[in-house]
């Protein structure tokens, strides 16, 4: 009898042993983990779940101060719990020791969740020797400025959509879906040299798939309990096939524009890419992890540059007039409505350099990234005895781009403050701000050393053509009716923003 009943209590115990410790490791952190930085409460990864939060005012309410005061916290994220960093000479080491603190994306990660599934190992994501093979055929295609005309072109059918939605808008234009058709037609036509015709039709099967997809991997709920994908849920299933479906429709949209001999030589990344697959270099599976990453990364992070910019001068009409200003004095007078300044003449404008870096200091698209994981034990801030941080080996460490973009120590007590002004007043103090902030791990909006953003120049190149395009014959404000809130997790930017537009006449010259 005895034993009978034993058998009961294990029957009962083990389970409830394997629950318990379950639940263990996941509302509490490793024991390796450092003792003398804080734990952000378990179900702050819980609260976009459960209410309708903005990431920006739950930064200040639970992560600006142990931040502040300890440079780095433990958070769960991801399905498991990670050391999120924010001091910025903390952030300067682990650019620095690039071996140590090595790349370890989503394939790694969480292999079987959906968002693994549709970005694979690609050369944001991967290290070593796979990394220095994709940076070799990627590269030099980004490395360069492109020819402006596209851009430019592009940037006049984006201002004549704005208008048009104006004349029938009650409570102001949307501007999400008109930059992400905007940044898939400069993706696709300047560095693919193909066409998604994503600002000619609505309805762009790519334009389609993009936005039905992006809520499906950026669920708040998967995206911090990825095991969930396990259970092959419908939705998931769904998600999957979509997925799949999307990859290909990409990989022959591409290819069906470059259906010459592709040369891995060419300074044209679809060619350079597709080189690179047919000679042997890249596999079918890198080619296509590639390409996917190439279009996310390619559009995504311009798109929500631009609607944080809009923001910003929208809110900011003073500074909008300013940098109006300023974009004057590359129009001569009655100058005709299609000029085009050479990228040059743009590009030394300082009023504008100063604004897009302000704008991208204070709204890093990807606000926090956590993909990195200690190939070794690791002290950080070995030079500071006094908050040395003692890591474990294989533990994953990020970095808020948010919080160490407003660091009161480098930028001021009005760090928070969209300022220009406070980059300098010409180019060779503006670019040596930057220089020496990006150094110090200050501004990391680009991240930084071997692993520095390569789409940059690129990114770059058509904010600065468009936002003098568009305040050449363009005002703007916020209008009344928006909410004002940032997204709730994931990428950051000013969720479902509306903006009213009024034209600015110019006039055309007689003779043309």
């Amino acid at each position: 009898m005895s034993s009978y009943a034993l058998l009961i209590v294990l029957a009962v115990a083990i389970p409830l042993f394997g629950i318990l410790s379950f639940a263990i490791s996941l509302f509490t952190p490793p024991r390796d983990f450092p003792k003398n930085v804080p734990t952000v409460p378990f179900y702050y990864a819980l609260m976009p779940l459960f209410k309708d939060v903005d990431q920006a005012q739950l930064y200040h309410e639970y992560l600006k101060k142990p931040l502040e005061q300890y440079g780095a916290v433990k958070i769960f994220f991801g399905g498991r719990w990670n050391i999120l960093v924010r001091k910025p000479s903390y952030i300067a080491e682990i650019f620095k020791h690039e071996d140590i603190y090595a790349k370890a994306g989503n394939h790694i990660k969480i292999p079987h969740s959906l968002i693994a599934e549709y970005t694979g190992e690609n050369i944001i994501s991967a290290h070593g020797e796979v990394w220095k093979l994709y940076t070799s055929v990627i590269k030099p295609a980004l490395q360069r400025d492109q020819d402006s005309t596209l851009f430019w072109q592009n940037s006049r059918l984006l201002r004549s959509m704005f208008l048009e939605d104006e004349k029938t808008t009650l409570t102001g234009v949307p501007v999400y879906g008109f930059f992400q058709r905007y940044a898939l037609a400069n993706l696709s036509e300047v560095l693919y040299g193909s066409s998604f015709e994503t600002l000619q039709r609505p309805d762009s099967s790519l334009n389609e798939l993009q936005t039905m997809i992006k809520p499906r991997i950026f669920h708040p709920i998967f995206l911090n309990f990825p095991f969930l994908d396990n259970l092959n849920l419908k939705s998931r299933q769904i998600g999957r096939q979509l997925v799949r479906v999307f990859r290909n429709a990409l990989r022959n949209e591409i290819a069906t524009s470059h259906n010459h001999v592709c040369d891995p030589d060419s300074s044209n990344l679809a060619c350079r890419l597709l080189g690179a697959y047919h000679n042997g270099t890249l596999s079918e599976k890198q080619l296509n992890d590639n390409i996917v990453i190439t279009f996310t990364a390619g559009h995504e992070n311009p798109q929500l540059a631009f609607i944080s910019l809009m923001y910003c001068l929208g809110q900011h009409l003073e500074e909008q007039e300013k940098l109006r200003n300023e974009i004057d004095t590359l129009f001569s007078a009655n100058s005709n409505p299609n000029f085009e300044p050479d990228y040059a003449s743009v590009h030394d404008l300082p009023i504008l350099t100063a604004t897009l870096y302000e704008c991208l200091r204070l709204y890093p698209p990807i606000s926090q990234v956590i993909n990195r994981r200690t190939t070794e034990p690791v002290t950080l801030g070995k030079n500071d005895y006094n908050r040395q941080i003692h890591i474990p080996a294989g533990a994953y460490v990020g970095y808020n781009c948010y919080s160490t973009n407003r660091d009161v120590d480098f930028w001021g007590a009005d760090a928070d403050e969209f300022k220009p002004s406070r980059w300098g007043t010409n180019m060779e103090d503006i670019q040596n701000l930057y220089r020496r902030a990006n150094a110090k791990g200050t501004f990391i909006t680009f991240h930084g050393g071997r692993r520095a953003c390569l789409g940059q120049k690129f990114s770059m190149q058509q904010l600065r053509i468009t936002t003098v395009e568009l305040l050449r014959g363009l005002r703007w404000r916020i209008d009344e009716s928006w909410d004002g809130r940032m997204t709730p997790a994931g990428p950051l930017y000013p969720r479902g923003l509306k903006l009213r537009f009024e034209e600015l006449k110019v006039e055309v010259m007689e003779n043309e």
